[in-house]
């Protein structure tokens, strides 16, 4: 019966290395997903700020082609206005130059708008630029090395996977069906070891003479509350 609980001892032993590597590369590749999303929120804020400075000067370059053709209407009319004798024409040319000059107030302000936003959008580009290109080669070197230890937990996970399968068999069929089935439950643990008379996995009190015998090594004694092998 000793002998049953030694190979019951090793294979949770390997049976938990297998769970450790798995976890650790669950941790890995959340790592990667996190870093990754980081990365990718960075380009976007680029490309937005990519659209948004070609967006700024196709604005202002509209406006400062609208700015010369209402400076150059207004110059027309001036020039007309000194050819009038008509007092109602001139007066009527005088008030479409008061709208243009308006116009004109309008558009300057608004290229001067332009021109400011252009500038801080071009400034927050340039740093977003370099914090991607900066991220870029940190992030793609953590990734690098994260998947190296995902390939190394992955040649150890299946190395002890291998081990436990080889080792498997060496126990009883009526010990090794209920070993199988305990060790492939969510938590992954098939046998405690007890702290005198407690349960170590469900810190339950079992009753002493189970306890007595499971020391003793006579009998394989199951736990009364979580059925786990103990010993």
């Amino acid at each position: 019966m000793k002998n049953e609980i030694s190979i019951m001892i090793e294979l949770q032993h390997y049976w938990d290395n297998v769970l450790k590597s798995e976890a650790e590369n669950d941790r890995f590749k959340k790592s990667i997903k996190t870093w990754e999303s980081r990365l990718n929120e960075i380009s976007l804020k680029v490309s937005d700020n990519e659209s948004r400075v070609k967006t700024l000067k196709m604005n202002l370059k509209k406006n400062e082609l609208d700015l010369e053709d209402t400076e150059l209407k207004i110059k027309k009319i001036e020039q007309r206005i000194n050819q009038l004798k008509s007092e109602r024409e001139i007066e009527a040319q005088n008030n479409e130059v008061i709208l243009l000059n308006d116009s004109k107030e309008a558009l300057e302000e608004k290229i001067f708008e332009l021109i400011d936003n252009l500038e801080k959008t071009e400034s927050d580009l340039s740093i977003y630029k370099n914090e991607f290109y900066e991220s870029d080669k940190q992030i793609k070197t953590d990734i690098d090395e994260l998947n190296k230890k995902i390939l190394n937990n992955i040649k150890e996970s299946e190395s002890f996977k291998n081990r436990f399968n080889e080792l498997l068999p060496s126990l009883s069929p009526a010990n090794k069906s209920r070993f199988t089935k305990l060790i492939t439950s969510k938590d992954g643990i098939a046998i405690a070891k007890l702290n005198g008379e407690t349960c170590s996995h469900c810190n339950f009190d079992i009753p002493s003479a189970i306890a007595v015998s499971a020391l003793s090594y006579k009998k394989i004694e199951i736990c009364t509350n979580c059925g786990r092998f103990i010993y």
